[in-house]
């Protein structure tokens, strides 16, 4: 039950229409564009009128997990964390110490021990932000089925809807 368990089938004739084993409204940690798009407006409604108040627990982050991809797009306010620094080099498999990867958040600003800071995990395609949630989960966040989202669709439903904001290079 839960992230793991959710298996994404794409129907070979609409890349855009994924069929799920379980609804997305059953699956624990999953969310929309639609809960993307809110904490990203949300974001810039913040950086506009320069609240930097990090004590602000309606604040969401989004972690965007992709490789170099992710300077070719990405969401607006979207942190960059490669999945690929979250693992050992010689086996994607096995996360990096606890240390290396608090070190990596902390330097990009990241409270993820703050159950009150609503994270969101992004990839390509919703498969490197296991890499990212799992090492949330190692390095002790509390994960509730709120605070805690993978947006599965990531960016390749993302960069397909020419009305969603976007940071691209030019």
């Amino acid at each position: 039950d839960g992230v793991l368990d959710v298996k994404r089938l794409y129907n070979a004739y609409s890349k855009l229409t994924p069929r799920y084993k379980v609804s997305v409204s059953q699956a624990r940690h999953i969310c929309d564009k639609e809960e993307v798009l809110d904490a990203i407006n949300s974001n810039l409604k913040s950086m506009e009128s320069n609240s930097n108040d990090d004590d602000d627990d309606n604040d969401t982050i989004i972690l965007d997990t992709r490789g170099s991809s992710y300077a070719k797009g990405h969401m607006p306010s979207a942190i960059h964390l490669p999945y690929a620094q979250l693992v050992d080099p010689n086996n994607s498999l096995i996360l990096k110490p606890t240390s290396e990867i608090k070190q990596m958040l902390d330097d990009r600003g990241v409270d993820y021990l703050n159950p009150n800071k609503k994270l969101i995990l992004t990839c390509g395609s919703g498969v490197s932000v296991c890499h990212g949630y799992l090492a949330l989960r190692q390095l002790g966040r509390e994960m509730s089925n709120e605070n805690t989202r993978i947006y599965d669709g990531s960016w390749t439903e993302w960069r397909e809807y020419p009305d969603l904001p976007k940071v691209t290079s030019s």
